[in-house]
């Protein structure tokens, strides 16, 4: 289901932030309510207010949502937590309504995926032992216990790279799913048979390159790309994909965001052009793609399913910018996207946030999300939640901040 991240309103836009906790020798109490406000004057018109706590939880990495319901990634307790939302007067509330364990270690994030006979599940990657576990989900929208697990296999030269370390899950408009393997240096695909997830193969990258996250980008043609965050590699690999009948996934390019020798790249935003300055057609990105673009072919969204409709008489916005972080230096660079390539406006030795980019605002930049044309960046370390304007020609700025406990993902509701 496509979940609307435009403005509420006078109101603006609620958010939910999750993060690192005690066990992990951090400071979230749990998914907090954030509120986003965007004036109607200049750019620099944003507030980024702090609600409360929504709901106390140990560790909440990674949140995905489905309809009415947060599913929270515990990764420290390897547990996946199903969160009922409400919207009442006075704001959202949230019930718990139960917590199964994944079959594997250290989940780090979740995604839902609809199999080839119409049914849905929650598969999570397991960063720990390198494997994948899916679970069923009911009717009322709770996760249930592991159906299937797929086990993680290999290495890689580095030696943060000495066994698999699973990361990212990613469904594909053509029904496939890709995982990421930060520890083996592979991208793993899968289909649906019988609503069983069955590996098919894998795209093999280069030794050392470490793909974290993956976010559809939108093209012109009925091809899909996506954008692969290498974190060891501090690059992004972009891979083409085409009939699902085939063999057909394959690298098409990488561009190197110029890390310094202790960066590790970490997520990735994309705001489009749209009707003459930048944000217009996307209200933002759901985390694990993008949401409302036009001149796709259709809209993909979060959850890397198809939102039909967007394809005819839109303006046309394959075009925009990429904003990738680096947790070390602490920047953000700023790649352009044309439909096709990722490239970028400068070189990296070259000042300016055209070339060696921007500074994220705090401290090892965990993800950063595009939100009504804003960036919104997770600083881990720091404890706090950067907004960054992003100009008609795509530069990122600064405007607001706001204290996040150990904060490591956002999400827009």
């Amino acid at each position: 289901m496509a979940m609307d991240t435009t403005p509420q309103g006078e109101d603006g836009i609620d958010m939910l932030v999750g993060g690192f906790g005690p066990l992990n020798g951090q400071h979230s109490r749990g998914v907090e309510r954030y509120r986003l406000v965007r004036g109607v004057g200049a750019p620099e018109d944003v507030a980024l207010d702090h609600l409360g706590l929504l709901v106390p939880l140990a560790s909440p990495t990674w949140l995905a949502r489905e309809g009415d319901m947060v599913y929270a990634v515990l990764e420290n307790t390897g547990e996946i937590a199903s969160l009922h939302l409400v919207r009442e007067t006075g704001g959202w509330h949230a019930v718990i309504e139960g917590t199964v364990p994944v079959r594997g270690s250290g989940p780090t994030h979740a995604a839902v995926a609809v199999d080839d006979r119409g049914v849905r599940h929650l598969i999570a990657a397991n960063y720990g032992d390198g494997s994948l576990s899916v679970h069923g989900m009911g009717a009322d929208g709770v996760v249930g216990a592991a159906e299937q697990w797929l086990e993680g296999e290999g290495g890689g030269p580095l030696p943060a790279q000495q066994g698999p370390h699973a990361h990212w899950v990613l469904p594909l408009p053509d029904g496939r799913v890709l995982s990421t393997d930060l520890g083996a240096d592979r991208i793993r695909v899968h289909r649906w048979s019988d609503g069983r997830l069955v590996r098919t193969g894998a795209v093999r990258l280069k030794p050392g390159t470490g793909p974290r996250d993956m976010h559809l980008l939108p093209t012109r043609s009925d091809d899909w790309r996506v954008a692969v965050v290498d974190e060891w590699g501090c690059g992004v690999t972009v891979l083409r994909g085409g009939a699902a009948d085939g063999d057909d996934i394959r690298v098409v390019g990488t561009v190197d965001l110029g890390g310094d020798d202790a960066d590790q790249a970490a997520s990735l935003a994309y705001v489009p052009i749209g009707a003459g300055k930048v944000g217009d057609t996307v209200g933002g990105t759901a985390g694990d793609g993008i949401r409302g673009a036009v001149g796709y072919g259709a809209a993909t969204i979060g959850d890397g399913k198809v939102d039909g409709g967007a394809a005819s008489g839109g303006v046309a916005s394959a075009e925009g910018f990429a904003y990738v972080g680096l947790r070390g230096s602490d920047r953000i660079v700023t790649l352009s996207w044309d439909g096709e390539s990722l490239t970028r406006l400068d070189h990296p030795w070259i000042a300016g946030w055209r070339g060696r980019g921007v500074s994220c605002g705090g401290g090892r930049p965990r993800q950063i999300l595009a939100v009504d044309g804003l960036l919104v960046v997770c600083n881990e370390t720091s404890d706090s939640l950067a907004v960054m304007a992003v100009g008609a020609d795509g530069e990122p700025r600064q405007v607001a901040s706001v204290d996040a406990p150990s904060p490591t993902v956002v999400l827009p509701l």
